[in-house]
């Protein structure tokens, strides 16, 4: 039996549809198109950011030094060129201690050390600064015997001991102020309490022997 034309024509129609078919385009998925807009969204971010900065540092002036004269003379290390231990700035008059106070004549004390068997002495000088005001009276000769007096009663309180104490000059100063204080203020009574007689005191050339 002979073949069917229309079958050959079919099988041939199928062929020639198999060849004219295109392969799909595949689609890019989803995370391998989000990568190069984050890239371009971060790029674009740092230049932002970057361009920002180099504006700002561009439109914030230069720090202005100031010379020392704009300070008052102010000198290395935090000082004002004051005196030490008297803050004198070097001014008419001073400031602090030097403006407010005098110093009385320096009273030099010598004595036997308590406790030594009289075998050992120290020598040592006292200065007393008082208000202006107040320093012609007290540096009367009378009153310096006094004082003095007072000063050689408390210098006898101390033991040998004591001597030997590396803050035995803070010690001092302390208790001649007070001693002399006290003093001052039977000798001058009825003044405010608040209003004192003794700024401060001295002492140097503390020598043991």
């Amino acid at each position: 039996m002979a073949d069917d034309p229309k079958k050959d024509d079919k099988k041939d129609d199928k062929k020639d549809d198999k060849k004219d078919a295109k392969p799909a385009e595949a689609k890019p998925g989803k995370a391998g198109g989000l990568v190069p807009l984050i890239a371009a969204v971060v790029v674009l971010v740092g230049v932002g950011i970057g361009g920002a900065m180099f504006l700002l540092k561009s439109l914030t002036p230069a720090p202005v030094q100031v010379p020392a004269e704009a300070h008052g003379g102010e000198v290395e290390g935090g000082g004002h060129g004051e005196e030490a231990g008297h803050g004198d700035t070097g001014h008419a008059g001073g400031t602090g201690l030097l403006a407010t106070g005098k110093e009385l004549d320096p009273i030099s004390l010598k004595g036997n050390i308590t406790g030594s068997g009289g075998t050992r002495y120290l020598t040592l000088d006292v200065g007393i600064w008082v208000p202006i005001r107040d320093q012609p009276g007290l540096n009367d000769a009378s009153v310096r015997r006094l004082i003095q007096s007072r000063l050689e009663e408390t210098l006898k309180t101390y033991q040998l001991e004591d001597l030997n104490s590396p803050n035995i000059q803070a010690r001092m100063k302390k208790d001649f102020g007070t001693a002399i204080e006290r003093l001052l203020r039977t000798v001058k009574p009825g003044r405010a309490a608040e209003d004192k007689f003794v700024l401060e005191t001295t002492v140097t050339n503390l020598l043991t022997q």
